[in-house]
């Protein structure tokens, strides 16, 4: 647990690690991380909704995720003129006390309150970043140490950097050749990144509304637990949660087999 001092008379305590934080927090802290890297809340994130959204348009075949980048565009604009931040709200679930009183409602409108309360007491934006910086290396380092083989955390990224690289070298033959074969990678290089950033639909009301079908899955997901004698496992650390998973998940292993 850290500790946040907002004067000298205010403090706020928050989780920093995957053995204290319940698996039910994380599974909001995700969902507004979500709802951020997705949507938003401010002016460069609209633009840089217009700006992909242009980019799928000008491919053949992706009018869909062209209709998705408009409407998450909307969305990061609406955060703006409304103030509303999903880093906020995911900062405010991590929170565990102020000046030693639990915080325990979870709810939008809980989360809001917690905010406003809290800026204030003298809580700054920047106190904010530093601390979402912290956790999600935090959360992120001890998950892929003993969990690797659901957490692996540079897959993705390797992939996405092996493009990069690809392109910056095709970049450099062109300048250096002029020859257009080398424009040719560029582009299917971009293409290819293009692909890795298809956005998610964050649509109220929408049956594949990101959000909603993360916590189904999560809420299923506890039942299966539940079921085989784990209790509220949503309360559990988080720690706790996924170790338990795995021993369901083993144990679970031969019968699956079977049923084959």
């Amino acid at each position: 647990m850290r500790t946040i001092q907002l004067s000298p008379q205010h403090s706020l305590r928050y989780y920093q690690s995957i053995m204290e934080l319940p698996a039910g927090r994380h599974m909001e802290y995700q969902c507004y991380m979500a709802l951020d890297a997705g949507v938003g809340s401010t002016p460069e994130d609209v633009a840089r909704h217009e700006q992909l959204a242009a980019r799928f348009g000008a491919r053949q075949g992706k009018e869909h995720e062209e209709f998705l980048e408009k409407c998450n565009a909307h969305y990061a604009q609406h955060f703006v003129d409304t103030n509303f931040s999903a880093r906020r709200m995911a900062f405010a679930v991590l929170v565990e006390s102020v000046d030693g009183v639990a915080a325990t409602d979870l709810t939008e409108y809980g989360l809001e309150s917690l905010l406003t309360r809290l800026k204030v007491l003298g809580l700054t934006d920047e106190q904010v970043e530093e601390c979402l910086d912290s956790v999600h290396e935090a959360f992120g380092n001890e998950l892929a140490e003993h969990f690797p083989s659901r957490y692996d955390q540079n897959g993705q990224e390797m992939n996405k950097a092996i493009h990069l690289k690809r392109r910056a070298l095709a970049l450099c033959d062109y300048l250096l050749t002029e020859d257009p074969k080398h424009l040719k990678t560029i582009e299917d290089v971009d293409n290819a990144l293009l692909d890795m950033m298809e956005p998610e639909v964050f649509e109220t009301g929408h049956p594949e509304n990101a959000l909603v079908l993360r916590r189904i899955a999560f809420s299923q997901l506890c039942g299966v637990m539940a079921d085989h004698g784990t209790p509220e496992p949503e309360k559990m650390t988080l720690f706790s949660f996924q170790g338990r998973l795995d021993y369901i998940t083993k144990k679970m292993a031969p019968k699956n087999r079977l049923s084959e």
